[in-house]
């Protein structure tokens, strides 16, 4: 080929120059999908004494409403609410231990007039749980002790706690219980966990 019939020299084009990303931009970019991954985990698995928890039981409102030496009853749960003299609360099941192990259908009822006989009243409050079943009665203080009667064990008791809100929760899924460890409504008995209110 001679120079004259050389092909025509074509004009460079013009282009937009990379960027660089040195180690520093490299060490930055990691960096960030570390964070990102990690808030992602701690997100997915919010875990903990003091990780957001969803709520267990119910929400029996604001624990501030409730009087002291006082007991209330919430029937769709099956639970008496109990505020004692000092502000704490206690939560008890409807259904004695002994009508549990039955498989009956009697409930405990709050009487404002029932006589605990010989143990002593919680300071302030006036009345007792009382379970007439089958022609037996059995009567127990609001706090779920035994007072007399056909019964044989103390209430079974739920946990409660007051939430950030201030309103009282009853943790309805177990309660702390006690049963027969061989006949049902006789001793021995164990104190255990049972599953939720019915």
């Amino acid at each position: 080929m001679s120079e004259a019939e050389a092909p025509p020299e074509q004009a460079a084009t013009p282009t937009a120059p990379k960027p660089r990303v040195g180690c520093l931009g490299k060490v930055l970019i990691a960096i960030g999908v570390l964070v990102a991954l990690f808030f992602a985990i701690g997100l997915a698995f919010d875990q903990g004494e003091d990780a957001n928890q969803p709520q267990r039981g119910f929400n029996a409102g604001t624990a501030e409403l409730y009087a002291r030496s006082d007991i209330t009853y919430a029937p769709g749960e099956h639970v008496y609410v109990v505020r004692l003299a000092d502000g704490s609360f206690i939560a008890l099941y409807d259904k004695s231990p002994k009508q549990q192990e039955l498989d009956s259908d009697c409930r405990v009822r709050f009487d404002e007039r029932a006589n605990l006989g010989t143990l002593d009243q919680l300071t302030g409050v006036r009345g007792a749980l009382v379970e007439l079943c089958e022609g037996a009665r059995a009567v127990w203080r609001i706090d779920g002790v035994l007072a007399s009667g056909a019964g044989d064990r103390d209430l079974d008791r739920f946990s409660t706690s007051i939430n950030a809100n201030g309103d009282l929760i009853v943790d309805t899924r177990s309660r702390t219980c006690t049963r027969s460890k061989g006949v049902p409504g006789i001793p021995p008995y164990v104190k255990t966990t049972c599953r939720g209110a019915s």
